[in-house]
């Protein structure tokens, strides 16, 4: 395990306010200082109640979820939101604290053939009379009408075994390029045996067609002991994968108990140890499992020494930030801040923990066709950023004044999930 490498300092920003409405304030920016790279952070949107995941349009716009109102919204980049895209699916509702609840809508993604389909798939905590479990329903985009709406809307998967609790719906998904293949990730909803039973769903990732099938080359396929659809298990809450553009590798950032977030390489069929194999305690302080790495389980590729809680994962493959190629950018919710990993043959040699001057909770990560990074931040006044080169000025952006700068500590674990 390595402590952080390098570090990030804020260094300017500049103010032009301009006209408010509801959900959206005009566009800021501040220039922020990194190892490798000085980045200009633009504000796109503010005013989104707990903003989860977002895809970006092949137009230059962006689709953009609501956590706790369960809500889709249509944005662009002169920061105007629509009114919520009608047909989003029913979810299991966020109420009060993060302790209690971590449900509603989740994460957002365009199908590979969106322009021929317009497809859009969305995961949240789908309700029912067992209480909630991790689900994905699709709908084609129509935007014909004076509100967007998700027409044809159908659920196409649903996590075999639904419960009470609140917490750990996991709710991350990719879609493989290579056969449109969707790895969905599923937390062990804070009850720790789950993630260890291969039939049940809870604890790992599922991986199902674009119709919600299950591919013939999955794992556990004709295995009667384990449920096909399973692609790995004994993971405790997984809320960032990204595919890897060049190897075609399956990538994942999980969130430990208190400590013990890790990076794993995901493959086929293996057991990734929670709750045995663990570099965290429980928040009590009481001991979990036998260890960081523990035979007979696939072992983590990294394990962070300070909590981040991981959550969102992009692999840079972009041409603006040459510095950055193949780096795995990791958002953080209780390191407030992006942390940049840099892996070779294996090991992690680059840890660099970024723009903790935002202080703000990151939540997902994604890059679009010309490299500038998005990202959307956890909180009740949740943003839409966007990451470009200092020395690039986006066409539409106009700068506003950003919140004091944080401290860049590592914050308590109360938020980590």
């Amino acid at each position: 395990m390595r402590r952080w490498i390098g570090s990030a300092h804020a260094v300017s920003f500049s103010l032009v306010l301009v006209g408010q409405t509801d959900t959206v304030l005009a566009q800021d920016h501040q220039i922020v200082d990194t190892d490798h790279v000085r980045v200009r952070v633009e504000t796109i949107a503010t005013g989104l109640h707990h903003p989860w995941g977002i895809a970006l349009l092949p137009d230059g716009r962006y689709l953009v979820t609501e956590r706790n109102s369960g809500d889709l919204r249509i944005g662009n980049l002169k920061g105007e939101l629509s009114a919520p895209v009608e047909g989003v699916p029913d979810t299991f509702r966020y109420i009060g604290d993060t302790s209690s609840s971590q449900g509603g809508l989740f994460h957002v993604a365009l199908h590979p053939q969106f322009a021929e389909n317009r497809l859009v798939y969305l995961s949240y905590s789908q309700p029912s009379s067992e209480g909630a479990g991790t689900a994905i329903s699709r709908g084609r985009l129509d935007e014909s009408g004076d509100t967007p709406r998700l027409e044809d809307v159908e659920l196409i998967f649903s996590m075999n075994k639904h419960d009470s609790g609140g917490l750990h719906f996991g709710g991350r998904f990719v879609f493989d390029p290579r056969d449109n293949s969707i790895y969905l990730s599923i937390g062990d909803r804070r009850n720790m045996s789950r993630a260890q039973d291969p039939k049940d769903h809870a604890g790992s990732i599922v991986r199902i067609t674009d119709e919600g099938q299950t591919p013939p080359d999955n794992p556990f396929v004709n295995d009667p002991d384990k449920d096909e659809m399973i692609y790995s298990w004994g993971h405790r809450n997984i809320q960032g994968m990204a595919i890897h553009p060049q190897t075609g590798e399956l990538w994942a950032n999980e969130h430990g108990p208190l400590g013990g977030d890790e990076i794993n390489l995901i493959k086929p069929g293996r057991n990734y140890g929670w709750p045995f194999q663990t570099g965290g305690v429980d928040y009590s302080g009481a001991r979990v499992g036998s260890g960081a790495v523990v035979e007979g389980f696939e072992p983590p590729v990294y394990i962070w020494e300070e909590t981040i809680a991981p959550s969102g994962l992009a692999i840079y493959a972009g041409q603006l930030f040459p510095q950055w190629q193949g780096d795995l950018l990791h958002g953080g919710l209780a390191a407030e801040g992006i942390v940049r990993t840099r892996i070779r043959n294996g090991e992690v040699v680059e840890n660099e923990l970024m723009l903790t001057e935002l202080g703000r909770r990151i939540r997902d990560v994604q890059v679009d066709q010309e490299g500038a990074i998005w990202l959307v931040t956890d909180h009740e006044d949740g943003e839409v950023l966007r990451l470009v080169p200092e020395d690039t000025v986006a066409t539409g952006t106009i700068p506003r004044q950003q919140p004091p700068s944080a401290t860049g500590t590592i914050p308590g674990t109360q938020q980590k999930e």
